[in-house]
């Protein structure tokens, strides 16, 4: 049944969504991981920034955490 069902992107919502989305880019390319380093050591407005500026970067790697952690 679960094959059956489409897919469906989960994106990050809350401040831990993003972080956990950052701990993950740390497994991605070189670039992702420069991003996820800048989030970790950024204050609350670059946050808001880098998440303005790679929404698709936290939305694939968030997706993938939530996959990971809940057997999907």
């Amino acid at each position: 049944m679960k094959d059956n069902l489409e897919y469906i992107r989960r994106k990050p919502k809350t401040d831990d969504d993003h972080l956990h989305a950052a701990h993950l880019m740390r497994t991605g390319g070189s670039f992702a991981k420069h991003i996820a380093e800048a989030y970790m050591c950024a204050d609350r407005s670059n946050k808001e920034r880098l998440k303005a500026a790679f929404p698709d970067l936290f939305t694939r790697f968030y997706d993938e955490y939530f996959r990971s952690t809940h057997g999907i």
